[in-house]
């Protein structure tokens, strides 16, 4: 009888170990960060974005910083953080969004549910977005997400 419950204590472990591998995000790498102005819809250059891990897997590491550039896009090395906290910055405003990277679609591709999410705006009393915002991962290959 005692070998039998060590067996199933052990099977148990094993398969919280499998589903705890299983569900860390595999998001470290390189992402295309597009901004366009939310009314117009046009490319706005010159927002200042800052990347960081959010929450406590994230402490103390190097934000990731970039610059739009006239197309309205700039390019992000992002950590394996899972989720990441992004302020764009620009003209004396700031905006928080928060990304999870398991839902950020490949190579332009697109994803069934959206990554992001605005945490904080720069409009009126800060409930709404001055931008719109699309991200991807960048990926060498031929590999696109659907």
């Amino acid at each position: 009888m005692k070998s039998l419950h060590a067996s199933a204590i052990g099977l148990l472990t094993a398969s919280l170990a499998l589903g705890a591998c299983s569900s860390v995000p595999t998001g470290a790498g390189v992402y295309l960060v597009t901004v366009v102005d939310a009314k117009s819809g046009k490319p706005v250059e010159g927002v200042e974005l800052q990347a960081s891990g959010a929450g406590i897997r994230a402490r103390g590491g190097k934000p990731a910083q970039g610059t739009t550039d006239e197309d309205g896009e700039t390019t992000l090395a992002f950590g394996n953080w899972g989720a990441v906290d992004l302020v764009l910055e620009a003209s004396g405003a700031q905006e928080r969004w928060l990304i999870a990277q398991e839902r950020v679609a490949v190579n332009g591709g697109k994803s069934s549910q959206s990554p992001l999410r605005m945490i904080v705006g720069s409009g009126q009393d800060g409930g709404v977005s001055r931008y719109t915002l699309s991200i991807t991962r960048v990926e060498r290959g031929p590999k696109l997400d659907n």
